[in-house]
């Protein structure tokens, strides 16, 4: 346990208890209304679940520092650059050649990255994963998605 990360988050646990009871007497609100005390609230809030974290983390840190050791070994970081690259590019292509083709080629790609299974299952899946996606999005919740070049 580190005496620090304790006392750290104690004091930061203080300091959001302190402005979570000054912005519910400022009135809070409603997410539809917010109030004054709206903002100070939910940050202050997201401040002490933080705090907390910190704290337990740092009651179980001598546990964690084995593992963390083991973490990062063998992880393959071309895969990784790989994955960000093609998120980065998703948002991209998207508008250019529509939500089906798109999402199917990220899936593909994702899935082929992962190397778990036969090229024709890993086809099919991303397959599955952009026509069920679209059903969601678009037909039941009713979510407009670029068309791209081809119309749909």
């Amino acid at each position: 346990m580190l005496r620090r990360d304790l006392l750290a988050g104690l004091f930061w646990l203080g300091i959001s208890i302190f402005v979570c009871m000054e912005s519910v007497r400022m009135d809070v609100g409603a997410f539809h209304s917010p109030g004054p005390g709206f903002l100070p609230f939910w940050s202050a809030l997201i401040l002490g679940t933080l705090s907390i974290l910190l704290m337990v983390t740092s009651i179980l840190r001598k546990k964690w520092e084995r593992g963390i050791m083991n973490l990062w070994k063998g992880l393959e970081w071309n895969k990784v650059l790989w994955v960000l690259f093609s998120l980065f590019l998703y948002p991209v292509v998207l508008p250019i050649a529509g939500y089906l083709i798109t999402t199917f080629g990220l899936m593909a790609f994702l899935l082929c990255i992962m190397k778990r299974s036969k090229v024709w299952i890993m086809g099919m899946s991303a397959l599955a994963i952009a026509l069920i996606s679209y059903v969601i999005f678009y037909t039941l919740l009713h979510v407009k998605f670029p068309n791209g070049i081809f119309g749909f």
